[in-house]
């Protein structure tokens, strides 16, 4: 049987153990949250979208690239672009953006904030068939799944986004429509 005085030295150990558990759980979880508020968190989406004015004007289809920060420090957006392929035979390239409602780079993006990167078939109309034959080259299956397109940050954390179906739709139609020989060849590709 303990006497009163090892009870209370031994419930003074338990008391120092607990609190150093504390204390080190609350160290850890402060690290963790710290470190997660530096981290780029961002929601992407890449489709064919439609605007309408609502004045009248016809409906505008665009390419869009839609970034919104989730992350609590602010993101700056330098450029976006594209992957395809993977390892050494992968190529990569920068996507200009185009039309009257697009966001420019560099675009600055604070918590909770979104903005849409355009390339407007108006103002680009051949966008669809100069990219499927000039960057893509090969639209098999295979060679689509590999096609990421790309947020580049200014600390140098890329993005890669899966398009949505309706961009791989739309290539595959603008490469269907060109024009070709009797041999099945593309006329549009011969020098």
């Amino acid at each position: 049987m303990w006497t009163l005085d090892q009870q209370i030295q031994a419930w003074n150990a338990v008391g120092t153990w607990v609190a150093g558990f504390g204390t080190l759980t609350a160290v850890i979880v402060a690290l963790y949250l710290a470190r997660r508020s530096e981290r780029v968190r961002a929601n992407c989406n890449v489709g064919i979208m439609v605007t309408y004015a609502g004045d009248g004007t016809p409906a505008e289809e665009h390419l869009g690239f839609t970034v919104t920060n989730l992350g609590m420090q602010p993101l700056t957006i330098n450029s976006i672009g594209w992957r395809i392929g993977k390892g050494k035979s992968a190529r990569y390239c920068i996507q200009p953006v185009r039309g009257q409602n697009t966001a420019n780079y560099p675009k600055v993006l604070a918590h909770g904030e979104q903005a849409a990167f355009l390339v407007s078939f108006t103002t680009m109309p051949n966008w669809p068939k100069d990219f499927a034959t000039g960057f893509i080259e090969d639209l098999s299956e295979e060679n689509l799944r590999t096609l990421r397109a790309q947020v580049h940050t200014s600390v140098g954390k890329t993005i890669d986004v899966v398009p949505a179906h309706n961009v791989l739709e739309i290539l595959r139609k603008a490469v269907a429509e060109m024009p070709r020989n009797s041999d099945g060849t593309d006329k549009s590709l011969q020098k």
